[in-house]
This record gives structure tokens, sequence and C-alpha cells, in this order.
């Protein structure tokens, strides 16, 4: 009866310290499970404030150039009529500074700069040219003519 006594408690001792064994196994993995989520949460933690401190760099580029387009958004219908007035130029035979005939009286003029203007859905091109008494008019395009060299 004592030998099967002592047996029985030494087992239950051999089964509580494996017990024990294993509780302290699982313990230090939940320890190093731990504290490789603290180490997760900093990264985290880090990478959300390297993100707000762009956000707000973002934010505050967004604002300036906010103000630049505000400040020339009014000006949008210039900036229209002078890309215009360029395309009109490029394709037109007679630039500033040509000699060119006036129609109606075969004299010769200076053409001083090409006039563009009206909306969005017509347009007008005038030249405005300088006669030898230096007297400045503006014509249309056909009562004009390039002088050929």
């Amino acid at each position: 009866l004592i030998l099967v006594i002592v047996i029985l408690t030494l087992f239950s001792g051999f089964i509580i310290y494996m017990i024990s064994r294993a509780m302290t196994e699982e313990e230090r993995k939940s320890k190093l499970r731990m504290e490789e989520m603290e180490q997760k949460m900093e990264e985290l933690e880090s990478n959300i404030a390297s993100m707000q401190k762009y956000s707000r760099r973002v934010k505050k580029e967004r604002d300036s150039l906010k103000r630049k387009v505000d400040y020339v958004w009014p000006l949008r219908s210039i900036v229209f009529n002078a890309k215009l007035r360029d395309q009109v130029g490029d394709a037109s035979d007679l630039k500033p500074g040509d000699m060119a005939w006036l129609k109606m009286d075969s004299s010769k003029v200076l053409v001083t700069e090409i006039i563009v203007g009206g909306n969005e859905f017509t347009y007008y091109v005038h030249y405005l040219v300088r006669n030898k008494k230096g007297e400045s008019m503006q014509v249309s395009p056909h009562e004009i003519k390039k002088i050929d060299n």
C-alpha cells in the first residue's frame, strides 16, 4: 500500500512537474509573442507618425498651391486669349515685323502686332500695321498681302 501511495505520489508529482513546465513554456512563448506584438506596435506607431507628418506637409503644399490658383484663376480668360493669339499667329503667314501690301491703295505697311479677340464661340483676327507716315491702323487679314521676297 505504501509502495502504491509512493508511486502515485511520484507519478502525480511528475505530472504536476510536466504541467508546470508546459505552463512555464507557454508563458515564455506568450511573453515572446507579446514582445513581438509590442515591437510591431512601435513600428506601426512610428509609421503613423511619419504618415501624419507627410499628410501635414501635403496639406500645407496643397493649401499653398490653392492660394496660387485662387490668385491666378480670375486671369484664366487672359491666358486663354493669349494662347489663342499665339495659335492664330503661328498659323498666319504674316508675323510682326513683316512688310506687306495694303490692298486698298497698294502701299507698303509694317505689321506690328496680331490682334485676336472674341469669346469661346467665335473670334476675330486683325493686324495692327504702321504705314510710311508712322500712322497705325487696324486691318483685316483680307485687306493685306505679304510682300514676297
